[in-house]
């Protein structure tokens, strides 16, 4: 899987929303409605390779808090994640990936 890759050089909320596109024409393709509950189905486990927190936290509030994709749970502990001295245990990454190396 593309979103499982180290070396991928760019920002993780353009990954979110290549992910997002997909699940979206997946659900086009198989002729159900595209719903936030559908796209994280169509997306299925791959949501864990997300890395959430390493978005900022703009980043994060303006779009993935946003779309329902994620669950109320998740929202909360992602947005503690950013802002709480003592961090949630979370199912995202939140080691920034590697890129590429010159």
């Amino acid at each position: 899987s593309v979103l499982a890759r180290e070396t991928l050089n760019c920002k993780e909320i353009n990954l979110f929303e290549a992910a997002l596109a997909w699940a979206h024409a997946e659900c086009a393709r198989r002729e159900i409605d595209t719903t936030p509950t559908n796209k994280r189905s169509m997306l299925g486990s791959a949501i864990y390779l997300i890395r959430f927190p390493t978005m900022t936290l703009e980043e994060f509030a303006n779009s993935a808090a946003q779309l329902g994709i994620l669950t109320p749970q998740e929202t909360i502990d992602i947005f503690l994640h950013f802002t709480a001295a003592s961090k949630p245990i979370l199912l995202y990454p939140i080691k920034a990936r590697a890129g590429l190396k010159a």
